[in-house]
């Protein structure tokens, strides 16, 4: 029995290891917002 668990804990750690990573990976894309130029905020007045 212990031989059958071992190969199903471990893809569960490494499941939850890419789920942790992934999180935190896309967290940074959604925090991460450059400054507008100047060029477009003269065009946004424009329209």
């Amino acid at each position: 029995m212990k031989m059958v668990q071992w190969p199903l804990k471990s893809l569960t750690m490494l499941a939850g290891m890419f789920a942790v990573l992934g999180a935190n990976t896309t967290c940074w894309w959604i925090a991460h917002e450059p400054e507008m130029p100047e060029e477009v905020k003269k065009l946004q007045k424009l329209q």
